[in-house]
């Protein structure tokens, strides 16, 4: 009740820079539409405004005092003059966030009013085809069922030959190399594939789809808006173990994961499924861990640019040594494997490298994103953007780095078109399969008689 009253406190004391050194009150803890998209104009103001905002906030607040290794005052000479007389102002906010990607950090970025909505709103604007890169060709990793393309006859494991007339792979790999820097190279491959899918409702693309006996898909496939609500899916497979996976570290997930992995907590081991999973909440991320512990236990440690602890009102609300306090008798203390893959970033990374450093996690699957910073909420900024800037960086209980590197899989799986095409999910068998061997061991060792010597 006092933290809560001194919270109010300094609510009302918001504009006071040593009550709220990180302008914790006056940000966004989720994407939200800001009033006044501006008016097309023939000046540049609120533009130059906005540039100034974004340069500044991250130089004077972003968690490396030394940026990264980055001359950030050259990255401002470098894309000034290209944003102030940018075309449009899709044009302008997508090279404003590309001025913040010089600093190849996946959590500092920068999105226009369109994206804003879009976050707002649950959605997403795309052809609702999922590419990834796999032996020299463009390989269609998944299709949204209320998609074009699925009622065109394209599905997983087919390739794309051309796009527009282009050669797909060529076209991939020329947008690669015009994205935006992330924190990894392999993080970088989801900005081409957006330049690929994502654009206007309605808007169309021509792709060829080729199928595994070499028979071809021709089709014209319109942009669509598909809802991205949050999922959960929980239950316990046929082999007995307990599953569980969710599309995010959001609070109106929280309850219901929590739930879930108590309801199976008799099942003999359990699999979080983190593939493709963006991540969220650090504090969710946490108490999910404390679901597999019996006893406290080292978290990660926090990084800040002053070295000290994130405060409100001289409130503590983020220390930089965590402790996972566990939940005593009541964790889930059977073996345990958490599923990844290059999609699994940020709150994901954290729960994987802590319960994987911690010994009480197999990790499977392929490396993570390495997108392992943090951003305390969305700062709103002329013409009806926002900016997200890290603030925080993260060490694993051991002392790894995750951001640039990704969490390494204790059994990699490696993905293949094959796999795809007939639906197989070896990452999954193998999380079975694993559990299974470390089941039956505990069970024989269990059963072994205890020899004794009389002297």
């Amino acid at each position: 009740m006092k933290t809560l009253s001194l919270l109010a406190i300094a609510l009302l004391l918001g504009g006071c820079s040593t009550l709220d050194p990180h302008n914790l009150l006056s940000r966004r803890i989720v994407a939200a539409p800001v009033a006044g998209t501006p008016v097309p104009s023939t000046t540049s103001e609120w533009k130059l405004q906005t540039l100034d905002a974004v340069w500044t906030t991250v130089n004077e607040k972003y968690y490396d005092p030394k940026l990264n290794g980055v001359d950030w005052k050259a990255a401002r000479v470098k894309y000034e003059n290209r944003i102030l007389a940018a075309a449009s102002d899709d044009e302008y906010w997508e090279l404003l966030d590309k001025m913040t990607g010089e600093l190849k950090d996946s959590h500092t970025r920068v999105h226009g009013p369109k994206q804003v909505q879009q976050l707002q709103n649950q959605e997403s604007q795309s052809l609702g085809v999922g590419l990834i890169e796999l032996g020299d060709a463009l390989v269609v990793s998944s299709v949204h069922p209320e998609s074009d393309a699925w009622w065109a006859g394209a599905r997983a494991g087919m390739t794309i030959a051309t796009i527009d007339g282009e050669a797909a792979l060529a076209r991939y790999r020329r947008l690669l190399g015009e994205v935006r820097e992330s924190s990894t190279p392999w993080a970088r491959t989801r900005g081409a594939v957006r330049k690929i899918s994502a654009g206007e409702v309605g808007s169309a693309v021509s792709m060829t789809f080729v199928r595994q006996d070499g028979s071809e898909i021709r089709a014209t496939i319109k942009r669509r808006k598909f809802r991205t609500p949050p999922e959960l899916v929980s239950r316990v497979l046929p082999s007995g173990f307990g599953y569980v996976r969710f599309s995010g570290f959001v609070g109106n997930l929280e309850g219901g994961v929590v739930s879930a992995i108590a309801g199976m907590k008799d099942a003999p081991g359990m699999i979080v499924d983190l593939r493709n999973n963006g991540g969220g909440s650090l504090a969710m991320a946490n108490n999910l861990g404390n679901q597999f512990l019996a006893a406290k236990a080292r978290g990660p440690k926090i990084l800040t640019r002053t070295g000290k602890p994130i405060t409100v009102a001289f409130i503590p609300l983020m220390k930089l040594d965590t402790e996972l306090d566990g939940i005593g008798s009541n964790a889930f203390s059977k073996p345990l494997v958490i599923l990844t893959n290059e999609n699994s970033a940020s709150a994901s990374e954290v729960l994987a490298s802590t319960l994987q450093d911690l010994g009480r996690a197999t990790v499977i699957g392929q490396r993570s994103c390495g997108c392992l910073l943090g951003y305390l909420g969305y700062a709103d900024l002329p013409g009806g953007g926002q900016l997200a800037y890290s603030e925080l960086g993260f060490v694993t209980p051991k002392g790894k780095r995750i951001e640039g590197e990704g969490v390494l899989p204790d059994l990699e799986i490696k993905l293949s078109r094959e796999d795809m095409v007939f639906g197989r999910d070896r990452t999954l068998e193998a999380a079975v399969a694993h559990l299974q061997q470390k089941t039956t061991a505990a069970r024989t060792a269990s059963q072994q008689p205890v020899n004794s010597t009389l002297q």
